[in-house]
């Protein structure tokens, strides 16, 4: 909450040298902006707005506004209509309802660029369901929902480099030529705010949701990670049951490959990392059982990437960049010769691992 007065003194002190003098109590500092469809063609879109607001007393709260329009600078002059507090932007975070995003944000997207109220760092998100009630909604365990949002999208970009997903890197991936953007998923079942995966794009339109063991795993296939993490769930070769092994200080690199004459790709992933914990039947402080685990944890990633990998191809949607990869290596007309969609669904593209475990860590 201090973090909210300090923010709220600053936009002030930055506003007293306007004609128009701005009294905190008077200002509604947008924290965050959800769009959703309407369901009528006249208005079609539905904006909500959540801001902090201050009595007289000086007590905090927040307070969430909706409003159909034609478009999203209607909407926010509908909303400007039914407060008397003089709305002031600064959105840290946007969302976008999933019926919204099926259809394509790009419209909205570049009404918001326009917008120079709103920062190229603004964080986007999908909402499963409707994104206005993630904001209306009051839960017991969060304060502000606005807040929780940014901190979780925060935090999350920070662990999962495929979730660093603002508005620079969403415009940066729609008009680049070969890749396709990729946004976070929310739910809002229960009494929280979670992480539901990561949708899949195909251009602005939201075509297939990855879940969280696919998420992680298209986050080592992106680029290159550092101090990263990761949880994967194998089948014990002695028990015959499931154990559970988590890695720390990961670093990886992956290399992308390409053979033009046949149209192969191979991404090659050298990953290191140190066991954090491990709850198999093995003793893996003894170097050959040590080795069968780096063993098996090739095999579980090159078999879940593959999987992942044919599951974006039947979708066209390539958040990895292989249409990059393809690009760069034919010429500008040849490039836009091939119809790339039909080629990326049939192409051949293999995934190698190679796993060193730094230190065996905890185990059961």
């Amino acid at each position: 909450m201090l973090s909210k007065i300090i923010i709220l003194l600053t936009i002030c002190c930055l506003l007293t040298g306007c004609e128009e003098s701005n009294v905190i109590e008077k200002l509604a500092v947008l924290e965050a902006g959800a769009y959703d469809l309407s369901d009528g063609d006249e208005n079609p879109i539905i904006t909500t707005v959540l801001f902090p607001t201050v009595t007289k007393e000086g007590k905090f709260d927040t307070m969430t506004l909706t409003a159909n329009g034609k478009s999203i600078h209607d909407t926010f002059l509908k909303v400007q209509n039914l407060t008397n507090l003089k709305i002031v932007g600064g959105q840290a975070t946007i969302l976008f309802g999933e019926e919204l995003a099926k259809k394509g944000i790009i419209n909205v997207v570049k009404q918001l660029r326009r917008d120079p109220e709103i920062g190229t760092r603004v964080k986007f998100a999908i909402v499963e369901g409707t994104a206005g009630k993630l904001l209306e909604k009051k839960f017991h365990s969060i304060e502000d929902n606005a807040e929780f949002l940014y901190m979780f999208l925060e935090r999350e970009g920070k662990q999962n480099k495929v979730l660093v997903t603002n508005q620079y890197r969403f415009l940066r991936d729609y008009y680049d030529d070969g890749i396709d953007p990729v946004l976070p998923v929310l739910s809002y079942e229960g009494e929280t705010i979670g992480l539901k995966g990561l949708g899949a794009l195909k251009g602005d339109q939201y075509v297939e949701l990855l879940n969280l063991s696919e998420t992680q795993i298209l986050n080592y296939l992106i680029g290159d990670i550092r101090n990263g993490k990761l949880m994967i769930n194998l089948s014990d070769v002695q028990s015959g049951g499931n154990y559970q092994i988590s890695l720390s200080s990961v670093n990886s690199d992956i290399d992308k490959k390409i053979n033009i004459t046949n149209m192969n790709v191979e991404l090659i992933l050298d990953l290191k990392g140190s066991v954090l914990e491990y709850t198999g039947s093995m003793d893996i402080s003894k170097e050959k059982y040590q080795r069968l685990l780096e063993e098996q944890i090739q095999e579980y990633i090159i078999t879940n990437s593959e999987n992942l990998i044919a599951k974006l191809q039947k979708y066209q949607t390539d958040p990895i960049g292989i249409g990059k990869i393809v690009r760069n290596h034919l010429t500008y007309e040849k490039w836009n010769n091939m119809k790339w969609n039909s080629t990326y669904s049939t192409l051949n593209i293999k995934v190698k691992a190679h796993v060193n475990l730094i230190n065996t860590g905890k185990s059961k």
